[in-house]
């Protein structure tokens, strides 16, 4: 038998300067890393500029297939927490988005672990072996699947506390917009690391 799930309160539980003050900090601290990315890239642009860059050894479409998830869960994150979702069958709808939204998010963090695999073992890219470009692989990679890892933490423990009768309608606007940073970020990534 399922356990009934309680319906969103009508009126945000959190107050609109708490609020403000959350979403600040959150802008704040993508911001910042933000700044941090895009001297990477930009680093690895002036590397790539002055030395040869070697195509990876893993296909393009393998390394193309993570982002995808990740473009259709920021889709979706947004709709969730932009729409409005109101009373039992509102909060079980919800429950059900974010469900299919850490399958997703799940399924990128996996994706990028099965790549770097696969570069690792069946293509012996190797640090610091192969240089600049396998540093900036791994790393990059890395630090992304890190990022993303942290944005489904948040997502699930609101899709916990939404169990709970949680209003966590101001949570999701700030993990959706941390969902929406991992995937421009990625895409900067991927034009500047995986394409050869």
């Amino acid at each position: 038998m399922k356990t009934p799930v309680p319906g969103l309160p009508l009126a945000s539980s959190v107050s609109h300067e708490e609020s403000a003050t959350r979403w600040l900090g959150t802008v704040l601290g993508l911001a910042a890393w933000t700044m941090f990315f895009v001297s990477l890239f930009f680093a690895v642009g002036w590397y790539r500029m002055r030395e040869p860059w070697p195509p990876l050894p893993v296909h393009l479409l393998v390394l193309a297939m993570p982002g995808l998830s990740l473009i259709v869960g920021s889709v979706g994150l947004h709709r969730a927490a932009s729409s409005v979702f109101i009373g039992s069958d509102g909060a079980r709808r919800l429950l059900r988005v974010l469900k299919a939204i850490l399958v997703l998010g799940l399924g990128f963090v996996g994706g990028q672990a099965w790549m770097t695999h696969i570069a690792w073992w069946n293509h012996h890219l190797r640090i610091p072996d192969d240089g600049v470009p396998a540093s900036a692989f791994y790393g990059l990679t890395a630090l992304h699947a890190l990022h993303m890892l942290a944005v489904v933490t948040g997502v699930f423990v609101s899709a916990v506390r939404l169990r709970r009768g949680v209003d966590v309608r101001d949570a999701l606007r700030r993990h959706a917009l941390g969902w929406h940073f991992v995937t421009v970020m990625w895409l900067l990534l991927f034009a500047a690391v995986y394409l050869p």
